[in-house]
This record gives C-alpha cells, structure tokens and sequence, in this order.
C-alpha cells in the first residue's frame, strides 16, 4: 500500500477495463483508504487477474496489493470462508488420496501435470495428451493433483503453504525437475513457488511436433481468449496458436488479447462475494467474440465462456472434438472422470 500510494497517478488506464476498479475507485485511492476491515474486504470484489498490472504506465502491480490485502483480512479474521466453501471443498478433495495419482516412470524427471479442471472435463484428452509426450519423451510421468490456487487467490497463505508444500517435496524426493502444465494457473503458481522445477506448458513442447499451419487449409474461423494467469506468457501465447492453426483453423484476435485479455470471470473467485460476476464478465467476452468460437487453453474459462457463446479447448482441436456448443458436464460427472483417470492404465 505505502508503494502505491506514492507512486499511483490516479490516470485511470486501470480503472477504465476494471468493473472492480470503476466501483471502487484508482488503486490510489484503495490505497490511502489504508487497512480498514471494510477496505480489506473490498479486495476480494478484485479478479486478481492482473490486467491492471498491464495497463499500469508507472509498472506498479495493484493486482499485488489487492492480494495482500485479502491476505491481511484473513489474517484479522475477517474474511467469511462459508462463501468460498464450494472453491474450498473442491480443492480439498482435489488434494486428497482419492483423486492424486503418481505415474513415475523409471528414468523419469519430467510429469505432464494437467490440473484440476482438465481431467475433469476432458479425461480422454488428457490420456492422448500423455500419450503424445511419451513419444518425445518415453520417460514421461503423469501427476494428477492440486497446485492450491484457490487458498493462494484467497489469501489463506498457511493453507496454500502446507499444500504446495507437501505437493513440491513429494515430486522433488521422486527426481522430479520438470513439469509439464496444461493448467495456465498451475504454470503461475508452479513458476512462483516452485523455483526447483522448470515449468513449461505443455503447449510448447507439443507444437514442437505439430504439423506445420497450412495457410491455403485455413478455412474455419476462431478467436482466442489467453488466460489471465498467462497475460504475461508470450512462449504459451504463441504455442496455442500455432497448434490452433496446424488444425487448420484461421485466428482472428479479440480486441483483448494477450496481455491486455480480460478474465472469464472465474478469476480470484469474486463470485462468492459479488454474484453474477461471472455472467457479467464471460458476455463481455462473448460480446468481444461476436459469434466466432472462442478457443482457450484454460478449461475452466472455456466451460465458463460456453455458457455465453461457442467455445472449445485448444485440447479439442487437437483430439477432433469440434462441437463448441456442447453442454458443460455436472460436477459429479466431473468427479467420477477424474477418479476414472486416476485407475486408467497409461502405457
């Protein structure tokens, strides 16, 4: 707070892109409301999704501010987790024995590590993606877990600690240095805390083997919304669309894109104090799309994203699942695709 507030202009770049930012005001002036339980709570009506970091021309990172504040709430007691209990309770079970899987070859230093919303919603396309990595690396293993990004984005920084903790150290004691992600907020976090790991998406390594794009078989039509986890990675960026357009597809970008992409409205779960977050921010992205289908490597923006207008995984394209309208699964069905996976036999 004492950085922003003496360095913020109040020239409003963030402001302008921000639905958090037009109610509460510059991060300035956050800021000078100083740590009052009301001004702490506030922060948790932020998406943590760091478009305000991107725009900001004085480089400050408010998204930064915003997630010390929650994490001061939490500290003083203030925060109501009952909530954020259906983030929580999914994380919590995500961790547990039930749905973690290690397939650690012998050999093996690198694990495609696919996240939480992945396997859940496309399990068959997690399977031909471990498959397709064995065969440029035979010694590929395969981790199905949590990063702990709910408790981090909350601010329950004791809680995200003993995860990632447990998490880090068991892939390290099994000769782990590379991690493969398909998750954009599994890379964030890995990255961050994860400094004896190189994190690389698993997006990268695949168009290393992707047909090259045929400019002349371009005839399908498709935007691409970048996670607000990867505002800042160009590699993954470029990675997706180059696989995107090996499958034959012609890209046209939305108006917010790259480092300037806007949340799907999952973001810093701010729907669990703010309902109807969520709607209001994925139709501004089906509003940018204009009927194009969207593609996206996150899979929970795409299965938030569909809600409003067609979108589809970059995972899709490259399993020929091209049916962007279909219904998102229920949470069992989730669940059970998850606990499914983790008792299939890979080879």
């Amino acid at each position: 707070m004492i950085e922003m507030a003496a360095n913020c202009t109040s020239c409003g770049e963030c402001v302008r892109p921000c639905s958090f930012l037009q109610q509460q005001g510059t991060p300035l002036a956050l800021a000078q409301r100083g740590t009052t339980d009301s001004n702490l709570l506030a922060a948790y009506g932020c998406s943590l999704c760091g478009l305000c970091d991107a725009v900001c021309p004085e480089q400050l990172s408010p998204s930064g501010m915003f997630h010390s504040m929650r994490q001061e709430a939490v500290l003083r007691g203030l925060v109501d987790l009952k909530a954020y209990a259906p983030w929580l309770s999914y994380e919590k079970l995500g961790t547990s024995l039930f749905f973690q899987r290690d397939l650690i070859p012998a050999g093996c230093s690198t694990v495609f590590f696919p996240g939480c919303s992945l396997p859940g919603t496309r399990p068959d396309a997690v399977q031909e993606l471990f498959k397709r990595l064995r065969k440029i690396e035979p010694t590929t293993g395969l981790v199905l877990d949590c990063c702990g990004k709910i408790s981090h984005d909350l601010g329950l920084t004791e809680r995200f600690t003993a995860l990632f903790e447990r998490f880090s150290t068991r892939l390290k004691n099994k000769g782990i240095t590379r991690i493969l992600t398909a998750c954009p907020g599994c890379s964030k976090v890995l990255r961050k805390y994860g400094e004896q790991f190189e994190v690389v998406s698993v997006y990268e390594v695949l168009v290393s083997s992707a047909p090259l794009p045929d400019d002349q078989n371009q005839n399908r039509l498709v935007t691409i919304h970048d996670p607000c986890p990867a505002r800042f990675d160009v590699a993954q960026q470029t990675a997706v669309r180059q696989l995107v357009q090996s499958c034959g597809y012609r890209i046209e970008e939305l108006s917010s894109h790259g480092q300037t992409t806007r949340c799907c409205g999952q973001g810093g779960m701010v729907e669990g104090c703010v309902p109807g977050t969520i709607r209001q921010e994925s139709r501004i992205v089906a509003t940018e799309a204009a009927g194009r289908p969207v593609i996206s490597s996150c899979a929970a923006c795409t299965d938030t994203l569909r809600a409003a207008t067609p979108s589809g995984h970059v995972v899709d394209l490259l399993t020929n699942n091209t049916d962007f309208s279909f219904k998102p699964l229920s949470s069992a069905r989730r669940w059970f695709n998850r606990l499914k996976l983790k008792f299939t036999r890979l080879t």
